[in-house]
């Protein structure tokens, strides 16, 4: 091989390594400027209590892989409160205030993660609102447009009146129109019904059922209207918008400040002090005659060590439920103040 043709092969490789480098550079220099605009967009505020990760601050999303780890084996610092939980649980039904409870706990710092009847069967109702967000999100990732698609409100469909126990402060209007972003406002911050509705019925795609599969859900859920889902397997929906592995940065960030929102303040949120943030959602079910259901789940964002707490619960009394898991928060709560 002569001086000439290593001399080319040579720059040939210089010129293949410096465009990776300049490209890298720009990539990433990028992502920093979109993160910058997001934040605009977002109304940013530097003095609120953000995450840095890759390039961008975050307040409510972690986009780090996370690992997976058998229970009981991370982190033996921090504290395990499992048998404590499950004797409140117990103290809660043997006081006759609920039926049934399940809890799933997850510090989301990759700290212990343990639960309560986790595998529990029980009707989702209002929590399938929350995948039906992140399927308009994941496909506004690609055509953003599906956003501003406007929906005419035609007819509303007629509920049992006393399947609704919580009450939405603002409901969508027969005779308008609403763009699909509206409609999923509507649907997660007041838990509108007639709004999720609409927003089911024209589904883009079919990335709703591969979201199911994808967290190994059954997805007859949607259509049997007896499905089920445990605390264990609604909370990886939450896992995955905080850890932005199905979602990207963007549409992770902003389901979880939808989520932030809601305007339901009891059971879970009435257990934590003033001022604590919470992402989450709440479902129930039942008729006004017989067994109720309530659960709430969502993300607790106690000062930098996020939780992840989902409770489901049955019974009698609806004010008993919304007790019990104000109860079961309040506990959990103080048991991550201890600690930190």
């Amino acid at each position: 091989m002569n001086k000439k043709l290593l001399s080319k092969i040579f720059i040939t490789l210089f010129l293949v390594l410096a465009g990776f480098a300049v490209g890298y550079f720009i990539r990433y220099k990028s992502i920093a400027e979109l993160d910058k605009l997001k934040q605009q967009e977002e109304g940013f505020d530097p003095n609120a209590e953000y995450q840095l990760r890759e390039g961008g601050y975050y307040k409510f999303i972690n986009p780090l892989l996370e690992c997976e780890v058998a229970k009981g084996t991370i982190d033996s610092r921090k504290q395990n409160f499992e048998e404590e939980l499950d004797g409140l649980v117990e103290k809660e039904i043997a006081e006759g205030k609920l039926s049934k409870m399940s809890v799933y706990f997850r510090d989301l710092n990759n700290g212990p993660t343990f639960g309560v009847n986790e595998d529990e069967p029980f009707l989702p109702a209002s929590l399938l609102k929350v995948p039906v967000m992140m399927t308009y999100f994941a496909y506004a990732e690609n055509d953003p447009a599906i956003l501003n698609k406007e929906i005419l409100f035609e007819k509303k469909l007629e509920l049992d009146p006393g399947a609704q126990f919580i009450k939405p402060s603002q409901e969508i209007q027969v005779g308008n129109i609403y763009t699909v972003e509206q409609l999923i406002e509507a649907a997660i911050k007041y838990s509108d019904n007639q709004a999720v509705f609409l927003l089911y019925d024209n589904l883009p795609g079919s990335q709703f059922f591969e979201l199911y599969h994808l967290l190994g859900v059954d997805d007859s859920v949607l259509r049997e209207g007896g499905g089920t889902l445990s605390v264990k397997q609604y909370s990886r929906f939450l896992r995955i918008l905080f850890n932005a592995s199905f979602l990207n940065r963007y549409y992770s960030e902003k389901a979880l400040k939808l989520l932030s929102e809601t305007e339901y303040e009891n059971a879970l949120v009435a257990g934590l002090p003033k001022g604590i943030v919470v992402a989450h959602k709440f479902g129930e079910s039942g008729f006004q005659e017989g067994e109720r259901q309530l659960h709430d789940c969502g993300i607790i964002y106690y000062p930098k060590h996020p939780y992840l707490l989902c409770i489901m619960s049955r019974g009698k009394e609806f004010s008993d439920l919304e007790n019990s898991i104000s109860d079961i928060s309040r506990f959990v709560y103080q048991k991550i103040a201890e600690q930190y």
